[in-house]
């Protein structure tokens, strides 16, 4: 883990076009979290929601993991694109959403 991966440790609440919810976005040492539903017992959105970020990231081949830091809220954890990389537009293009 670099220097700088040691001490980050960041929290955003972002928009996604098409979503009625402020989402969290948390950096934390080397991994990227995004809340892509809000609770596990997927209501039928949050299912179509899951199943388009994991869709997008198996096409990009991407290593994911999904994460609980929040309690019920369901984060995907992907690498850290590292500094200087604006998280937001990193996550945009790997899900394939418009994050602002």
């Amino acid at each position: 883990m670099s220097a700088s991966a040691e001490v980050r440790n960041k929290r955003h609440y972002v928009r996604v076009d098409g979503w009625s919810n402020s989402r969290t976005i948390i950096e934390s040492g080397d991994k990227i979290q995004m809340e892509i539903a809000l609770e596990h017992n997927h209501c039928s959105t949050c299912s179509d929601r899951v199943r388009h970020v994991t869709r997008k990231l198996a096409e990009r081949n991407v290593q994911y993991s999904w994460a609980y830091p929040e309690g019920s809220k369901s984060f995907i954890a992907v690498d850290h694109p590292g500094d200087g990389v604006c998280v937001k537009k990193h996550l945009s293009d790997l899900l394939g959403l418009s994050i602002s």
